[in-house]
């Protein structure tokens, strides 16, 4: 797929929809210069293209109380794509990518307390398969969450 090219009032309806995803699209409008109507038709288009993905809710983990955890997994060759879809099965994992350098895979999990982590990191991981090792990190501090990229 290719780059898809969006404007600077795209940009800018995105970058205040991340901001604020309940702010209307007429105030947005009035700050972009188009109609209500206008900032409803690029919002459904930018949706068609997949480059609005989904509308939800920034929450924080360790304000609700859960221990956010960073891990690292290196997998064994050609065993990358089955295992993170078997990460994806169980209900810590919130965020989940493929990447390049160190580990194959990076995942994002929380946990309510030591015991649920050590259970998860000990007894679940352990037991995937396509996992040769792996590194977590316990988050002491959020500096910056933003969600999602604005351009």
């Amino acid at each position: 797929m290719g780059r898809l090219t969006i404007d600077d009032q795209d940009r800018e309806i995105l970058r205040q929809l991340g901001s604020n995803g309940r702010e209307s699209y007429e105030a947005i409008g009035e700050d972009v210069g188009l109609s209500a109507e206008d900032v409803e038709a690029r919002v459904e288009r930018m949706q068609e293209e997949g480059v609005i993905t989904k509308f939800t809710v920034l929450t924080d983990p360790m304000a609700l109380g859960y221990i956010p955890v960073a891990y690292g997994f290196t997998t064994k060759p050609g065993h990358t794509d089955e295992t993170a879809t078997e990460l994806t099965k169980h209900r810590h994992v919130y965020k989940l990518w493929m990447v390049s350098g160190r580990h194959n895979i990076v995942a994002h999990a929380c946990f309510r307390d030591i015991a649920e982590f050590q259970e998860f990191t000990h007894e679940t991981i352990n037991n995937i398969d396509g996992i040769t090792a792996y590194e977590s990190s316990i988050a002491t501090r959020s500096v910056i969450d933003e969600g999602s990229i604005i351009v």
